[in-house]
């Protein structure tokens, strides 16, 4: 009996140990990585640093995101862009793995128009060369470019833009250049799934060429 009676409390010690390693598993073993949130857009090794740069995490929730809805509605642009469809659809919503506020949130819209560099937002704004027009600031980041598809047949704009909350702070150059880096490959995605053609988006990193950290 009393044998009986010691072999269950260590039984039981084990079982609380083992639910103690459980419940206090570490958050970088939950969620995740970089490189397989949202469709794998970031599976480059520079975009996947990049996007943990951006947002202070290597790994993520995407729970949230509506790639199929964001592809669907830029299947149906038709030119004429309401206002309920100014905001765009989340793309990709990444928050950190055991959930909480939005880190990163890409989404994509048709756009009526263009909107290009002028002397008075290159004093707000980097410009990049991807796409038809490309920046970046402190936490944002938009590029434009043309889409020409086979199916259904048609030429139209998206835009793809990128917003990160302000939980990691970086110097200005390495925000910018960093968000740009993401925000061009998860364009360079959506424009693969809708085959695009004449994109003009940047295979590589995209080149700063005017604005805040443009050549001086």
């Amino acid at each position: 009996m009393l044998r009986g009676l010691r072999v269950a409390a260590v039984g039981i010690s084990l079982l609380g140990a083992v639910s103690a390693c459980s419940a206090g598993a570490p958050e970088e073993d939950a969620g995740i990585r970089a490189a397989e949130v949202c469709g794998g857009f970031a599976h480059d090794s520079a975009v996947e640093s990049a996007l943990a740069k951006i947002s202070g995490t290597a790994r993520f929730s995407d729970n949230g995101s509506e790639p199929e809805k964001a592809l669907a509605t830029l299947r149906a642009a038709d030119g004429k862009v309401e206002n309920s469809e100014m905001d765009g659809v989340p793309n990709c919503l990444l928050r950190p793995p055991l959930g909480g506020e939005h880190l990163v949130t890409i989404s994509v819209r048709e756009a009526a128009i263009i909107l290009k560099a002028n002397p008075e937002s290159e004093k707000m704004y980097t410009y990049y060369r991807t796409g038809a027009s490309a920046s970046s600031t402190d936490r944002f980041a938009s590029i434009y470019f043309r889409c020409r598809m086979a199916n259904p047949e048609k030429n139209f704009i998206v835009n793809a833009s990128l917003e990160r909350e302000s939980r990691v702070k970086l110097p200005g150059k390495e925000a910018a250049d960093n968000q740009m880096i993401v925000a061009n490959a998860a364009a360079k995605r959506v424009a693969q799934q809708l085959g695009c053609k004449g994109t003009d988006l940047s295979e590589g990193a995209p080149e700063a060429i005017s604005g805040v950290y443009g050549p001086n």
